[in-house]
C-alpha cells in the first residue's frame, strides 16, 4: 500500500512517504548509527517543533475491520489541525449517515502540558483528565482520541532506544512513559531519520507487552501536497483493526482561535467549502 514519493508537510499527524528500500542492512550502514547522547534529545525536540505551513481540514472514513467477519460500515468524519501556543492542536467530530455529530474531540498538546475535551450527542464538552486510551470514536470501533492527538510524543519522561529499520525505513525509536497510571503504560514510537515524521507507535503494559499499535499504511496527492491516506489501528489481542483513510483534504486555511474553544465543541463546526477540498 505504500506511494512511491514523500512530502513532509504534516510531520505532526504523520506525514512521511515509506518507499522500499533494496538493500540489505550491513553493519556498516550509517543510516542505521545510533543517535548520540547530545542528538537524541534535538531530535526528538525537533519532532516536536515541526507544525505545518497552515490550519488544515481533512475528510476522513473509519473502518472497523474485524479479524473474523465482515467489515463494518464505515463511520464519516472531519478532522481539523492547527497550531498554538507551541505545539499542535486539532479537532475531530465524527458524523452518523445522516451527518449528525455523534462524538467530537478538542485536543491540545505541547511539552508543558496535554489538554483534552470530549463531547457527544450534543452534549457539553468534558474535559478528560486521563492520558490514557479512553473510549472509542463511535460504537464498534477502536479508534480514540489517543491515537489522533497521540499526547505520547509529548509526554516529559521520554528515552531514546535504537535506531533500526521501521516500515522499510531507518527509524529512530523512543520509549515514552505515561506521567499518569492509566493505560498505556508507555509508548514505543518511531521517528524516521531523514525526515523527522512519526512512522509507528506501539501502546505497552507495564510489562512492556504490546497491547495496541498504530501504523502508517498509505499515501495520497492533495493538490501539490503529499499528506498520509491512511493509518491503522490494531488491537493485539483480538488482532481486530481500524482504518482511518483521509478522502479530501482542505489546505491553506487560517482558522480562528474560537474555533477551538471547548465550549463550542457541542455544536457542528462549519467545515470548508466543497471547493476547497481536493481529493487524495
Amino acid at each position: 500500500m505504500y506511494a512511491s514519493l514523500l512530502s513532509l508537510t504534516f510531520r505532526w499527524a504523520v506525514l512521511l512517504l515509506a518507499g522500499t528500500l533494496c538493500a540489505q542492512i550491513s553493519s556498516s550502514d550509517d543510516r542505521y548509527a545510533r543517535l548520540t547522547p547530545a542528538e537524541a534529545p534535538a531530535v526528538l525536540a525537533q519532532f516536536r517543533a515541526s507544525r505545518l505551513p497552515a490550519d488544515t481540514c481533512l475528510k476522513v472514513t473509519i473502518t472497523h475491520k474485524p479479524r473474523r467477519g465482515d467489515d463494518h460500515a464505515p463511520v464519516p468524519g472531519l478532522l481539523w489541525i492547527s497550531w498554538a501556543e507551541g505545539g499542535p492542536r486539532v479537532r475531530f467530530e465524527a458524523r452518523d449517515a445522516q451527518g449528525r455529530v455523534t462524538y467530537a474531540f478538542l485536543a491540545k498538546k505541547n511539552t508543558q502540558a496535554t489538554e483534552l475535551w470530549v463531547a457527544q450527542n450534543g452534549l457539553p464538552a468534558q474535559a478528560v483528565k486521563e492520558l490514557g486510551v479512553g473510549t472509542p470514536l463511535a460504537p464498534g470501533l477502536l479508534l480514540t482520541p489517543f491515537d489522533l492527538h497521540l499526547p505520547f510524543t509529548h509526554w516529559p519522561q521520554a528515552e531514546y532506544l535504537s535506531t533500526d529499520r521501521v516500515i522499510g525505513r531507518p527509524a529512530h525509536v523512543y520509549l515514552t512513559k505515561n506521567p499518569q497510571s492509566g493505560s498505556p503504560a508507555q509508548v514505543r514510537f518511531a521517528l524516521d531519520r531523514a525526515y523527522g515524521a512519526m512512522l509507528s507507535a506501539i501502546s505497552e503494559d507495564a510489562q512492556g507487552k504490546a497491547v495496541r499499535s498504530l501504523q502508517v499504511e498509505e499515501f495520497g496527492k492533495a493538490g501539490d501536497q503529499w499528506l498520509f491516506a491512511a493509518i491503522s489501528v490494531r488491537d493485539e489481542a483480538s488482532r481486530d483493526v481500524d482504518l482511518l483513510q483521509v478522502t479530501h483534504a482542505a489546505l491553506n486555511l487560517r482558522i480562528d482561535d474560537s474555533f477551538f474553544d471547548p465550549r463550542t465543541l457541542n455544536h457542528p463546526a462549519n467545515p470548508p467549502s466543497d471547493d476547497q477540498f481536493k481529493p487524495l
